[in-house]
């Protein structure tokens, strides 16, 4: 269907237009200004709701009227009537088009005697608006339009959970198991879609309901794993997941000229995808790396190869650093990784585009930290490049569960030395990126490590992406954040003076 939203960018208008779109309708987006849906996945018709013709109208098989007025308002007391007045004269015009309209719940009837109206218990000094839009529904009444006046219950709730089931009525107060008069914004949508498909009410009015109890609380995981993680190698230190990114969405702009939307529709999915692609929902995780900066990570559902990305977004700077990363692409290599490095910037409406990005950076160069991943599991990073990073043990320690001079003898002879990048993300704050293609090359399963090290509090957080469990013969995907503290360890110059036996090697 070609369905027309007007208001789309309004409370209401985002979630139908989304519902409709969703559902592979052809939406458009009907809007007094453009740039109050920044990065619109939908057609625009950028006009006043005064302005439109019949001719704007004609070919769309419905159109969704939001139109609604600030409660209370300093607006004419037939404002409302004005507007339908309008909408009327359009759609005699185009018969063969729908209008469905999101009504008021003031005009329902209080129950089936039909004796009284929900508005009829309000003070006097709050009935203006509703009043006004009760004629105005009275004016579709004696029109010759194709119309549907959906009345949602009294209690019309923008923050309600999307159940997707409702209850319909006809022209008077409904409730719902809670014998409440209760529908979500986001069941609304659906049932106004539902409609607008299926045509069961036309030239007639209906309400719904649906549930208002809160989504029961369950044990099931919902991170990027399916099965409820356990703290792997380096995430017994790990900080508690984030959720300050639930609700919001960002438009961002990448340096090679792709745009993308990513909405974050709760605490773990966001809806993602390129601007004119079809998006997906995944499962994402996301640690807070200071204030302001976040670390969101989450893989493509079955994408080949595999595939996952992992955002930096500075929303006070509002810059964005993406990194892509494949693994089981190598035909000799199975367990090798790649990755991909984009800069670009969050698209802010009202804002220009900031010129500034996050860079490459040779500021850690020269530098060791000793990091502290869980008891018994240290390592000490040694940064004695711009394009490699070593690794060695502290004294008389190692991974957990290794012999210590088993452990050094191991790195003595196969040295870790892995190719690395260094970013700059702000003062004191760095991504740092590992891809273990060296120890892939050797038949390990070499993952890619992504480390946001804060050298001012010597904390870092990240992810390790690739494989696991080679040493038990069950080998699995593996993709997890972790989190350690570490301290800075003064070098003598030895570990660094070594030579890389990869450099020049590489195979991969």
């Amino acid at each position: 269907m070609k369905i027309g939203i007007i208001g789309a960018n309004g409370k209401s208008g985002r979630l139908i237009a989304y519902e409709a779109y969703k559902r592979g309708h052809d939406v458009t987006a009907i809007i007094r200004d453009r740039e109050k849906m920044p990065g619109c996945r939908y057609r625009i018709l950028e006009k006043d709701l005064f302005d439109l013709t019949a001719d704007d109208i004609r070919g769309f098989d419905a159109v969704v009227s939001t139109f609604g007025l600030p409660f209370g308002g300093n607006h004419p007391d037939d404002a409302y009537q004005k507007a339908y007045a309008h909408l009327i004269s359009i759609f005699e015009k185009v018969p063969e088009v729908r209008l469905l309209v999101v009504g008021g719940a003031a005009s329902l009837y209080q129950d089936e005697t039909k004796t009284g109206r929900v508005i009829d218990s309000f003070p006097e000094e709050i009935r203006k608006d509703p009043m006004d839009l009760f004629r105005a529904y009275q004016l579709l009444e004696k029109s010759g339009v194709k119309y549907t006046f959906f009345s949602p219950a009294c209690f019309f709730d923008p923050r309600g959970r999307k159940t997707g089931t409702y209850v319909t009525g006809g022209d008077t107060v409904i409730l719902n198991t809670a014998g409440e008069s209760y529908i979500s914004y986001a069941d609304y949508a659906v049932a106004m879609v539902d409609e607008a498909e299926n045509g069961k009410f036309i030239r007639a009015r209906f309400t719904a309901v649906s549930d208002s109890r809160p989504a029961p609380r369950t044990e099931t995981y919902a991170g990027i794993r399916k099965e409820k993680p356990q703290f792997e190698g380096m995430s017994q230190y790990r900080e508690p997941f984030c959720f300050e990114l639930a609700g919001r969405y960002y438009s961002l702009a990448m340096d090679d000229g792709v745009r993308y939307a990513a909405t974050f529709l709760d605490g773990h999915t966001l809806r993602w995808g390129a601007f004119g692609q079809p998006e997906t929902v995944e499962y994402y995780d996301c640690a807070k790396a200071e204030d302001g900066v976040y670390f969101v990570n989450f893989e493509l559902k079955e994408r080949t190869p595999r595939t996952n990305i992992s955002l930096v977004i500075d929303v006070d700077e509002r810059l964005v650093t993406m990194v892509t990363t494949i693994t089981g692409y190598h035909p000799k290599f199975p367990y090798m990784v790649d990755s991909k490095f984009l800069f670009g910037a969050l698209d802010v409406p009202g804002f220009p585009l900031p010129k500034k990005r996050h860079k490459y950076t040779a500021d850690l160069l020269g530098k060791r930290i000793h990091w502290h991943y869980a008891p018994g599991t240290e390592i000490i990073h040694v940064y004695y490049a711009t394009d490699y990073m070593r690794v060695t043990q502290p004294a008389n320690k190692g991974w957990a569960g290794a012999d210590p001079k088993a452990w050094q003898e191991l790195v003595e002879r196969e040295p870790y030395d892995e190719p690395a990048s260094f970013i700059k993300l702000r003062p004191g704050l760095y991504l740092v990126s590992c891809m273990e293609k060296n120890m892939a090359c050797r038949g390990w399963t070499g993952n890619s490590l992504l480390f946001v090290i804060d050298t001012r509090r010597v904390h870092d957080v990240g992810r390790s992406f690739g494989h696991a469990g080679l040493e038990t013969g069950r080998v699995h995907p593996e993709n997890y954040i972790f989190g350690a503290f570490g301290e800075f360890v003064e070098s003598d110059g030895v570990i660094e003076s070594q030579p890389n036996l990869y450099r020049e090697t590489q195979v991969y």
